[in-house]
């Protein structure tokens, strides 16, 4: 009796001794991995933090958060809508690693309080009507790469009145400039035609500036329209 009693005073205090030592035993091995971390953190303080995809874009570009974008399985990136107020818009030319390569179909459809739009030189896709309506518009920029320019590209952009169409294009479809009230038109590449541009209302009629022989200064002298080279 005197045994079992005793050893009920034994059992929680070997139990305890047991516990304790676990404990001491679980603290020095935190205190183990904070030492790590610390000394990780230090070796690393000089390391600067890798920007998100959507904040890494060219220093003076318009916020992403004023565009709905994509970013595709083959690395490019689209604009596909403007969501913004500003009277000047300036694309990035990437996101992250992803060059922007394309304006989509109606991305600027009636955003009427833009003034200027600079475009980079990594866009080589130009959207069916992305600029139509965009009224207040008085400059834009088409880069080298554009290669094609779709129906009513630059419709009802009633404030532009020069244009420049570089040596690139060599595709265009009717409506491109409808609206417009150009006064001066340069066509760099000798060999585009007219199709159907909607230039044909214009009063007075816009000064085509293109290089000699070019295709655009039979269709100009033809129309009435005035040349320069």
């Amino acid at each position: 009796m005197r045994k079992t009693a005793l050893l009920a005073l034994l059992l929680p205090a070997v139990l305890l001794c047991a516990c304790s030592k676990e404990e001491a035993e679980s603290r020095d091995e935190q205190k183990e991995v904070n030492s790590l971390v610390k000394e990780w953190m230090a070796d690393d303080s000089t390391t600067e933090p890798v920007k998100a995809a959507s904040e890494d874009i060219d220093a003076g570009a318009t916020p992403l958060d004023h565009f709905e974008y994509t970013v595709r399985e083959d690395g490019s990136a689209a604009i596909l809508k403007y969501k913004g107020s500003d009277t000047e818009v300036v694309i990035t030319s990437h996101i992250g690693e992803a060059p922007v390569t394309e304006i989509g179909q109606y991305a600027f459809e009636a955003a009427w309080d833009i003034e200027t739009i600079t475009l980079p030189e990594s866009i080589t896709v130009i959207g069916e009507q992305a600029f139509l309506d965009c009224d207040s518009m008085t400059s834009i920029n088409i880069p080298e790469g554009v290669t094609k320019l779709q129906r009513a590209t630059f419709a009802g952009c009633s404030s532009l009145t020069e244009l420049t169409i570089p040596a690139s294009v060599t595709e265009t479809q009717e409506e491109m400039l409808a609206g417009c009230q150009l006064t001066d038109l340069y066509v760099l590449n000798p060999d585009l035609t007219y199709q159907s541009w909607g230039l044909e209302d214009l009063d007075p009629k816009c000064t085509i500036h293109a290089p000699e022989g070019a295709a655009i200064l039979q269709w100009a002298n033809d129309n009435g329209f005035p040349t320069a080279q």
